[in-house]
C-alpha cells in the first residue's frame, strides 16, 4: 500500500461481505468488468477477524488466466486446513508457528514458487550471499544471492531452541493430522454456537467460517470491558475489529465451552 503511489499502482480492497460468504466476494472483484488487470492478489484463507474461509482453489484457478500473482497468508490455516502447495501452485505462501502449530513466536516459514526465487530478499543478510565470509581473508568474495530460496532466509536463521520447538509442534500436528484436528475443532465452535444461539450475538454460518474459530458479532457494539470481565475469570477471548472471536484449540474441551458460555451470559447479560 505505501509504494504503490510511487509505482502507479492501485490497492482494491475486498469489503466483507454481509452474507460472510469471502470467496463469492473476492472472485467478484477478480471478474469484475472494467477492472484494471490484476498483478497480485493478496490474501489470508482463513480470516484473521471473523473466521471466514475462502476458496483459495477457485482463486488460483480465476487468477490464472490474468497472470496475477498469489500471495497466500496461511496464518490462521496452518496447522487445522489441508494446504498443498503443489496442487494449489502459490507465488508465496507464508505461516507464523504460534497460531495453530503449538510453536514459538518469531519463527515463520515462507513457500516461494521457483519461477519467484530469483527475486530480492526482505533482509540482506550474508548467507544470503554466495561468498561472504568472515572466516576468509577476502570478506566479499561474491556478493550475488545465493541460488533458491535460501536467499529468503530471515536475520539470525540459526535460533536452535525456536527451530527445535516450530519443529516439534509441526511434527505433532502432522502426526495427528488435519482431518482429526478439524473434527475435534469444528465440534467444539459448533457446541459455543450452539451454546450463545438465544445470547443476543450472531455469528457467520457455519457453511462459510472455518471449523476452529467462531466470530460472534453484537448488535450494535460490544459491551464495554467485556474482554477484560471475561478475563478477569480466566476466560480469554479476543477483540477484532468490533467482534469476539474465539479460537479453541486442542487443549480446550467440552467442559472449557460450557463455562463460557455460562460466563458469557452472566456478564453479557450484566451489561
Amino acid at each position: 500500500m505505501t509504494r504503490a503511489p510511487a509505482q502507479r499502482y492501485s490497492v482494491d480492497v475486498v469489503r466483507r461481505p454481509d452474507d460472510g460468504d469471502w470467496t463469492a466476494a473476492v472472485l467478484a472483484a477478480i471478474e469484475r468488468p472494467g477492472a484494471a488487470p490484476i498483478g497480485l492478489a493478496s490474501i489470508s484463507s482463513v480470516h484473521w477477524a471473523d473466521g471466514g474461509t475462502i476458496d483459495i482453489d477457485r482463486v488460483a484457478a480465476a487468477l490464472r488466466p490474468q497472470r496475477a500473482m498469489l500471495l497466500v497468508d496461511a496464518t490462521h490455516a496452518a496447522g487445522v486446513m489441508k494446504i498443498d502447495v503443489r496442487t494449489l501452485d502459490p507465488d508465496f505462501l507464508v505461516f507464523p508457528t504460534y497460531k495453530w502449530l503449538l510453536g514459538p513466536y518469531g519463527r515463520a516459514f515462507l513457500y516461494i514458487a521457483k519461477r519467484r526465487q530469483d527475486g530480492v530478499p526482505l533482509e540482506q543478510t550474508s548467507y544470503g550471499r554466495r561468498a561472504i565470509n568472515s572466516e576468509q581473508k577476502n570478506y566479499y568474495r561474491d556478493v550475488e544471492f545465493v541460488l533458491g530460496a535460501r536467499r529468503f532466509d530471515m536475520g539470525e536463521r540459526d535460533h536452535f531452541i525456536s527451530l527445535e520447538m516450530a519443529s516439534v509442534g509441526m511434527e505433532m500436528m502432522a502426526q495427528w493430522g488435519c482431518e482429526a484436528i478439524q473434527q475435534r475443532l469444528r465440534m467444539l465452535t459448533t457446541r459455543l454456537a450452539d451454546g450463545l444461539r438465544d445470547a443476543g450475538v450472531t455469528a457467520p454460518d457455519a457453511s462459510v467460517r472455518a471449523p476452529h474459530i467462531l466470530s460472534l458479532q453484537f448488535p450494535f457494539s460490544m459491551p464495554e470491558q467485556l474482554i477484560h470481565r471475561l478475563a478477569a475469570e480466566h476466560v480469554y477471548v479476543a477483540p477484532r475489529i468490533g467482534r469476539m472471536r474465539i479460537s479453541p484449540h486442542v487443549y480446550n474441551d467440552e467442559d472449557d465451552v460450557d463455562r463460557f458460555v455460562a460466563t458469557f451470559r452472566r456478564l453479557a447479560c450484566a451489561s
